[in-house]
């Protein structure tokens, strides 16, 4: 069981920090662009592949986590990097799906209302804003993940 748990750590793992990079990467090429209804669109789609991925990893990384520390039977004796991948770690996963969610939802509202909308102008600078503060929450939670995974790998 201790094994399966792993796995779904590890593979949940990958995929959270993928999907936070790829976001990383790929938003900002189609930012130079955010005034077209194109970009609009695949902003839309890519926030939206995003939080498919991305939310479900972070839930399965916390649930394996704390079902694996449960199985340990460690008590207060834990050294310092489980303490970290334990507490840090599931703060992390929960700000990370709760950040995420919300900015990735505030971005796509204000997508979905430019593309209704006839003021393009006003509207492209509160998506750039949006986006931009999209970025920066995706960005400060793949430090805090690839932080805690430092840790954790080097068991300090």
């Amino acid at each position: 069981m201790f094994g399966l748990l792993l796995f779904l750590h590890l593979a949940g793992l990958a995929l959270w920090i993928g999907s936070l990079v790829t976001i990383l990467v790929v938003l900002p090429l189609v930012r130079k662009n955010v005034s077209t209804v194109e970009a609009n669109i695949l902003i839309g789609k890519i926030t939206r592949a995003f939080s498919l991925i991305s939310h479900p990893s972070a839930l399965f990384v916390l649930v394996s986590g704390v079902l694996m520390l449960i199985q340990m039977e460690l008590g207060s004796d834990k050294p310092l990097w489980l303490d970290v991948m334990e507490k840090g770690g599931g703060t992390v996963a929960l700000l990370s799906l709760i950040l995420t969610g919300i900015f990735g939802g505030k971005l796509r509202k204000r997508i979905n209302l430019a593309g209704t909308a006839s003021g393009a102008t006003q509207a492209s600078a509160t998506q750039a804003v949006n986006l931009s503060s999209y970025l920066t929450v995706s960005g400060i939670m793949a430090a805090a993940v690839i932080g805690v995974l430092l840790v954790v790998s080097l068991k300090l």
